[in-house]
């Protein structure tokens, strides 16, 4: 199985938009002026699979590798292919430790550096943040993570929506 992983930052602060009023009218999007936020990891397959988590805390090369165990688990049958960029927490030697202890499990590979463009998991992140999550009201952290979780749940079932985030980018070469 090959999965490209990724991780983002979800903001209390929504990306805003534009968005639809009644002619006349100024739109206006209420939101708190709170500051905080949470990581998201994820990864999809070629096969449109997606596997998603909202972490407790800060990513690092910890949360990382829990991650790592969580993807391997869907597939005990079979040796998985992970495809990460070169973020600190992904090169850490525990990380590489724990990759090769476990190399019949699975292979992680490393994208060259400062290529987001060959991570099709950014997809995943740039259609939550830009469909799902502009001009979001939530109040507090809580409700965003929930809010989140619902809109990375029903992108899971969508085989199209992330077959699209896959092949859109592997075979444009613009």
């Amino acid at each position: 199985m090959l999965y490209f992983q990724n991780e983002a930052g979800i903001s209390l602060v929504p990306g805003l938009g534009k968005t639809w009023t009644p002619k006349g009218e100024i739109p206006v999007v209420r939101v708190t002026g709170k500051k905080g936020g949470f990581c998201i990891s994820s990864a999809i397959s070629l096969g449109g699979r997606m596997l998603f988590r909202i972490e407790k805390g800060r990513m690092n090369a910890e949360t990382f590798i829990d991650f790592l165990k969580k993807v391997t688990r869907h597939h005990p049958e079979r040796r998985g292919i992970i495809v990460t960029d070169q973020a600190s927490i992904h090169t850490a030697k525990r990380v590489k430790e724990f990759a090769e202890r476990n190399n019949k499990t699975f292979a992680l590979y490393y994208l060259p550096p400062y290529s987001p463009k060959l991570n099709c998991d950014e997809h995943v992140w740039g259609y939550l943040k830009e469909n799902k999550l502009k001009n979001h009201t939530a109040k507090s952290v809580g409700e965003l993570k929930k809010l989140t979780f619902s809109s990375m749940w029903s992108m899971q079932k969508q085989k199209s929506l992330l077959k699209s985030f896959l092949y859109g980018d592997l075979f444009n070469t613009s």
